[in-house]
């Protein structure tokens, strides 16, 4: 793929333009490189989830393997 630098023209609330301004100086980025940074990592598979979504989703698959090892005990 072409490294392609065209200007795209965004509209974000208010709100959220200044949130992305402020985590762009704390990581001392520009406004630009913040969204960018932001957008890649979205499109990578371990981060287009927050890592307590999986967390949760653990939880309940462990929980479901209890009771069916539970319920298999109770059958032997």
């Amino acid at each position: 793929m072409a490294n392609r630098s065209d200007p795209l023209s965004l509209r974000l609330p208010d709100e959220l333009r200044e949130a992305l301004q402020q985590a762009a100086n704390q990581a001392g980025r520009s406004l630009n490189a913040e969204i960018r940074m932001r957008l890649e990592a979205s499109l990578v598979p371990d981060f287009t989830r927050p890592a307590d979504w999986e967390l949760g989703e653990l939880r309940q698959e462990i929980h479901g393997l209890k009771v069916r090892v539970v319920a298999l005990e109770s059958k032997a």
